[in-house]
């Protein structure tokens, strides 16, 4: 979320109207620097809950026909709601972990499709949820601090790279360790984690936004030449995906809604952030009040998404920061160029096709793409913390959440007498970390040192 003190030379400015040609170019490479992050969250979310290939295809599909509505909407402004801001919308990384560990739980007493409903739902009423705290957006901002927000990102990032080095490990197993074809597979992601972090460092800008993007293509070839790739019958099944409205029995469940919020806060904080950082790069005023109004209706659109997506049974989404990187290279900033981008993911989610390609990539060749990703999310939430020149104390609430917990997560279920609903609250680092964290903010005070700085 970091921004560049330099502003770019706009050749479009945020109202203007480009020739449709050069708005769909540049919305194609919008697109490029998106689609691989928009589709991994929801596969990895599958994948981790072990959904059947039908259940796990139509999340995915799904996501990009609400991830193209909700730019819709983000980027076009009705009422209250929208940025009126070039900022592209798509399910968001930061829940993969928590709704993995919520279907696991609720998978131990429930059928499939009872726990995806439940969490769903939860999910809905987390959403309607975060769209009224919204409307106080200002006050939510000095609630969830950058401490907060910095040490629960750290978190996120962290679990999922242990959840991906986990299942790295059970891929290598799966394929019959040292004396089988383990090391190969291994070797494939290792071959995708190289592409995308030399990509990524790359001079040529536009390559580096597509890294991931170009990443997955090289692991998917160097998979076909190794025969682990098999794309057969993806022509077979239906022509035409159409999201359907409540697919699964949609129950609200506590717990899981207490699981679920602190990553709604925050993520609405990381989106704060983008749509700052979108803001500042379409040569408009930080801190006036159409700023405010701005953030409101930009957290209040992502909210409404959200929302939305729980109806139709795919998971929430957020403001993806990459496209910042577009607008900052190709000097177009018209949200306009948003609308085709919104047209080529809902087009791209109602191809079955597409997203049957897309389940029949190796799994090594998405943990190789998401590792490296989910270590610069780590990064990013040190960057959030670095952001507002910390103290001592800020590293010590920051240090002490991320450690507590994980400690308090592997910990939890050895104290005598708590009851089971208490103990799952608690498993779960991220959320058991941001709480932590919270606490920890208006319980250590601000010594004088820092307050004379």
């Amino acid at each position: 979320m970091s921004q560049d003190t330099l502003q770019p030379q706009l050749l479009y400015k945020l109202d203007e109207k480009p020739p449709v040609l050069s708005a769909a170019f540049v919305g194609f490479q919008h697109l490029l620097a998106i689609i691989g992050g928009i589709l991994t969250a929801p596969f990895l979310m599958a994948l981790g809950m072990g959904l059947g290939a039908e259940d796990s295809a139509y999340v995915i599909s799904s996501a990009l026909v609400v991830s193209g509505f909700a730019t819709l909407l983000q980027i076009n402004r009705m009422g209250m709601l929208g940025s009126g801001l070039l900022s592209i919308q798509g399910t968001s990384f930061a829940f993969i972990g928590i709704m993995i560990f919520a279907y696991q739980k609720l998978a131990l007493n429930m059928t499939s499709g009872e726990a995806l409903g439940a969490i769903f739902g939860s999910s809905a009423a987390c959403a309607a949820l975060m769209l009224v705290l919204s409307l106080a957006v200002r006050r939510l901002k000095s609630i969830i601090t950058t401490n907060v927000a910095g040490a629960t990102i750290i978190l996120i990032g962290l679990s999922l790279i242990q959840a991906t080095l986990q299942n790295l490990w059970g891929a290598f197993n799966a394929a019959g360790g040292l004396e089988g074809s383990g090391v190969s597979h291994l070797g494939l992601a290792a071959v995708v984690f190289a592409v995308i972090a030399v990509v990524a460092n790359l001079r040529q800008v536009w390559l580096r936004l597509s890294s991931i993007t170009i990443g997955l293509i090289i692991g998917i070839l160097a998979a076909l030449q190794m025969g682990i790739a098999d794309f057969s019958g993806v022509t077979e099944g239906d022509i035409l995906f159409i999201p359907e409205f409540w697919r699964y029995p949609l129950t609200v469940d506590i717990q899981v809604m207490v699981l679920i919020m602190p990553i709604f806060l925050v993520s609405a904080m990381e989106s704060i952030g983008d749509i700052t950082a979108t803001n500042h790069l379409s040569e408009k005023k930080t801190g006036t009040p159409d700023y405010w109004l701005r953030i409101r209706g930009g957290i209040m659109a992502e909210a409404l998404s959200s929302f939305m997506a729980a109806l139709f049974c795919t998971f929430p989404s957020t403001t993806f920061s990459q496209n910042n990187g577009v607008i900052r290279l190709s000097g177009v900033c018209s949200r306009y160029v948003g609308n085709y981008v919104a047209g080529f993911l809902v087009i791209l989610g109602c191809l079955p096709i597409f997203t049957a390609v897309f389940q029949r990539i190796p799994s090594e060749v998405i943990f190789g793409a998401t590792l490296l990703m989910f270590m610069l999310v780590v990064v990013s939430g040190f960057r959030v913390v670095e952001m507002a020149q910390p103290k001592a104390r800020d590293w010590t609430v920051v240090v002490l959440a991320v450690v507590l917990g994980y400690v308090i997560s592997m910990s939890v279920d050895r104290v005598p007498d708590l009851s089971p609903e208490i103990v799952i609250l608690f498993q779960f680092p991220v959320s058991t970390g941001a709480l932590v964290a919270l606490v920890l903010e208006f319980v250590i005070p601000s010594c004088d040192a820092d307050a004379s700085d």
